[in-house]
């Protein structure tokens, strides 16, 4: 068997962003010993702000609760956007309180922008790079912490779980080419959700889906698998920013949506044009371009000549030096943009301490479901993180049992011992991977029928039963890469199989070979039996 590493802590953190580090430095405070697993940051370096209620005088907490139930179309579990929304108002004073600026007024009353989806402007942060600068401070306030240790360039593969406890988890570390155990009785999964599968995505690569592969492997649930928000404008060209995205809140400020012919098309959606909610201006400029009238690169143009030069050079600095770079000048030419797999709405399903089914094991940010529903307003991403970090480090803090049996040799060995007869190529798991994106892209876009669902569930169960019957090497790196591989395809075999399941339209999910139908409410429900995934329905 190859050999690995053994470590002991209080608490395992797999995630460095946001939600990760938060929850390291609240749980530090408390004495306990926090190891944190990271091969990123996953997507918290590109926050650029995050809703806050009450900013403008009129907004209120309960009018934060009622755009976000209204956006996640009747999908979202009450309980957890009620803790999003109050949890949000408490978020100023927390960062200020770690040594974070706020972008202000002169009188000195923070300045907010309007996100698609919100009645009142609320997203406040410090000009576009506030998770970032959040990361920059806490990064600081980590490395005084004797009691937290940092694995970098590491990745989490799987959990370890006995009667149903967590009791570790198994990392390999890129830089050592070693594997390590860490023994842990409690986990917090922060490692964000699973858009970053699809092959046309915004998220960085470190964001690939193994938060939800390794929930299910341990014996939780996972929901809402099958609704992913869409990003309307991500650049398709040129080539070195492709998947970067146009900050959506400038069609406050004037920019619009035109198609290869000039035409603004979003006036025969909607009479609010370009301000409506994401998946509303995903399903547009998806059937513009099924209908032919997509520019030269497969997008429509995102056009931000009609905003004011002052406040695009001053409130849009980044996004205006980040075009010129690639010489396309936004204050007097359009830019190419489509839609990019963005924010995975589904995830691990949590109550409202952050607890799992499986004892020990917590989620929070991006990682969790059911928070968002079908779709989720703008500003809120950054919000969730900020919020339920700081919901599961209290509920890990104040947990009353943290002893749990060590992780015995022959559990190690059932994972790192996969010997095969079919020995096929370290190359041929990357090429696996990359036939299931190319499943991912063609059948589960913003678009999606009976059809293709079928067939995309159908070919990915082939690959996984490939997967797990073979070997790719004998080396360190060669079971990286097939537990990996594996990971990739138990969630896209879950996102598929949901998508399939779920035949009406809502929100970010659209069913173009059946119209929506009224319904019951209703969540799908992800588990992992019988070394596969099954999904059922779950009426409210």
């Amino acid at each position: 068997m190859i050999e690995y590493n053994k470590i002991k802590t209080n608490v395992a953190i797999i995630g460095g962003g946001l939600t990760g580090t938060i929850a390291a430095m609240e749980i530090a405070k408390a004495g306990m010993s926090v190891t944190v697993i990271r091969d990123g940051r996953g997507a918290s370096p590109y926050v650029a702000g995050f809703n806050v209620a009450g900013v403008e005088g009129k907004d209120s907490i309960d009018i934060f609760v009622k755009d976000s139930l209204k956006s996640a179309n009747g999908q979202a579990d009450i309980e957890l956007v009620k803790l999003l929304c109050n949890g949000s108002a408490e978020i100023p004073e927390y960062l200020k309180a770690i040594g974070f600026m706020f972008d202000t007024d002169d009188t000195g009353a923070l300045k907010a922008r309007k996100s698609l989806g919100s009645s009142f402007a609320r997203v406040v942060g410090k000009g576009n790079s506030s998770g970032a600068d959040i990361l920059s401070i806490i990064d600081k306030h980590l490395k005084q912490c004797d009691n937290v240790k940092i694995l970098e360039r590491s990745r989490a593969l799987r959990l370890f779980e006995k009667n149903g406890h967590v009791t570790g988890v198994l990392i390999y570390d890129k830089s050592s080419d070693s594997f390590t155990v860490i023994e842990s009785p409690c986990v917090l999964l922060a490692s964000g959700g699973y858009a970053g599968i699809f092959p046309f995505t915004s998220n960085p690569k470190d964001i690939s889906g193994d938060t939800v592969a390794m929930a299910l492997f341990a014996g939780a649930h996972v929901t809402d698998m099958e609704f992913v928000q869409f990003e309307p404008s991500c650049a398709v060209w040129p080539e070195s920013i492709r998947g970067k995205g146009m900050i959506t809140t400038l069609f406050y400020d004037g920019a619009v949506l035109t198609n290869a012919l000039g035409e603004r098309f979003m006036l025969q959606h909607s009479q609010n044009a370009e301000r409506v909610n994401k998946d509303v201006l995903a399903k547009a400029i998806a059937q513009e371009l099924r209908n032919g009238r997509g520019t030269e690169h497969g997008g429509v143009w995102f056009d931000a000549r009609g905003v004011d030069d002052k406040r695009l050079l001053s409130a849009y600095a980044p996004f205006v030096e980040r075009y010129r770079n690639v010489g396309i000048d936004i204050l007097s030419q359009p830019v190419e943009v489509a839609n990019a797999a963005h924010t995975s709405l589904g995830g691990v399903k949590v109550n409202s301490y952050c607890e799992t089914d499986v004892l020990g094991l917590y989620a929070a940010g991006e990682a969790i479901g059911n928070l968002h529903g079908a779709n989720r307003i703008g500003g809120s991403a950054g919000t969730e993180t900020l919020v339920f970090s700081r919901y599961a480090a209290k509920a890990i803090i104040n947990r009353k049992e943290h002893f749990c049996p060590a992780v015995t040799e022959k559990e190690v060995e059932k994972i790192l011992l996969q010997k095969s007869d079919n020995l096929l190529s370290a190359e041929c798991a990357e090429e696996m991977t990359a036939k299931a994106k190319e499943i991912l892209g063609r059948y589960l876009g913003v678009e999606r029928g009976k059809e293709g669902l079928s067939s995309a569930v159908a070919e990915l169960e082939q690959l996984f039963i490939k997967a797990n019957n073979s070997s790719f090497g004998s080396t360190k790196k060669d079971l990286f890469k097939k537990l990996s591989l594996q990971n990739f395809l138990i969630t896209a075999l879950a996102l598929a199989k949901s998508a399939l399941l779920r035949d009406d339209s809502v929100g970010s999910h659209l069913r173009i070979d059946k119209e929506a139908l009224p319904q019951k409410k209703y969540r799908t429900d992800t588990s992992f039996v019988d070394n596969t995934v099954s999904v059922s329905k779950i009426y409210q």
